[in-house]
């Protein structure tokens, strides 16, 4: 969109500092794209992930917001966000009016009549190596959602016809079952140094289905096997998470989730689902 300004991250003093504002990390299929609106050329671009030498800043500023046509729009505002990529202003107008949802859905879509919230849900089981998460998705995206998350392989294991419906039940199983919502970070990337144990998640998978059967009468869907993230695994050590902003050099080992791996006296690992509204500066040498 030509004539706007983005306006400087907070903390930086000018566009020029960091001129490149990340608006969205996503995958499509197995490819990894970081969009970002160039604030020198006045224009959305690519962010080329394969050149890792470029600085992060540390304050996040609303991304903006996308129109029925595909039309990005900045941030009116330029307002300073903490949580959310977006502002409640330019969420409510394009996106949901309630952010807070998106984790924990207040109705089943009748007082905001949202079609995100109405829309049919899928609880699912990752697995990350032989660990275990329940999670939902939208049935429209389930096979990206668990790619942004890494997954080495999942089970649906049922459909919902609302995001509140499946919430709940996500809540429940993991309460009963003990099955965790999420892993830290650190982690999950422990996994990355050793081979995925694929006989031992088709076990794990095997002694859910009957306590999932008899306590929630779901049936677990055979196992969709996730193994064309652009990394060549097992890593040969555990990469260290690095915190996002600052400086990030060095050789590129891969990408799987969101977290990106590269080569810097030892493997590091940046997560770049961190970067949408922050600021970026790329690095010539």
């Amino acid at each position: 969109m030509m004539g706007v300004s983005h306006g400087p991250p907070v903390g930086h003093p000018s566009n020029q500092d960091f001129p490149i504002h990340a608006l969205e990390f996503h995958w499509q299929e197995f490819e990894p794209h970081l969009l970002c609106y160039d604030a020198l050329e006045n224009e959305e671009c690519e962010f080329d992930l394969d050149d890792v030498d470029f600085s992060v800043s540390e304050g996040k500023r609303c991304i903006g917001s996308w129109d029925d046509d595909g039309n990005f729009r900045p941030c009116p505002n330029r307002a300073p966000v903490t949580r959310f990529a977006q502002c409640d202003e330019c969420s409510k107008e394009f996106f949901i009016p309630d952010q807070e949802c998106l984790f924990e859905p207040k109705c089943h879509g009748e007082k905001c009549d949202w079609e995100f919230c109405k829309r049919e849900h899928m609880l699912y089981i990752a697995f990350y190596d032989t660990r275990m998460k329940v999670g939902m998705s939208s049935s429209l995206r389930i096979d990206r959602r668990l790619i942004e998350q890494g997954a080495d392989a999942y089970s649906v294991i049922g459909k919902f016809p609302d995001r509140l419906e499946a919430r709940e039940t996500e809540k429940e199983i993991s309460k009963r079952l003990r099955i965790p919502q999420f892993y830290r970070q650190e982690v999950l990337l422990n996994n990355l140094a050793r081979p995925v144990d694929k006989m031992g998640i088709e076990g794990r998978l095997e002694g859910l289905k009957i306590t999932l059967g008899e306590a929630f009468q779901l049936k677990p869907e055979p196992l969709r096997w996730l193994t064309r993230y652009p990394i060549e695994l097992p890593l040969r050590q555990v990469p260290v998470l690095q915190s996002s902003p600052g400086r990030h050099r060095g050789k590129k080992v891969g990408i799987k989730g969101k977290w990106m791996v590269y080569e810097s006296e030892g493997l590091r690992a940046l997560n770049l689902s961190d970067l949408p509204a922050r600021f970026l500066a790329r690095h010539i040498a």
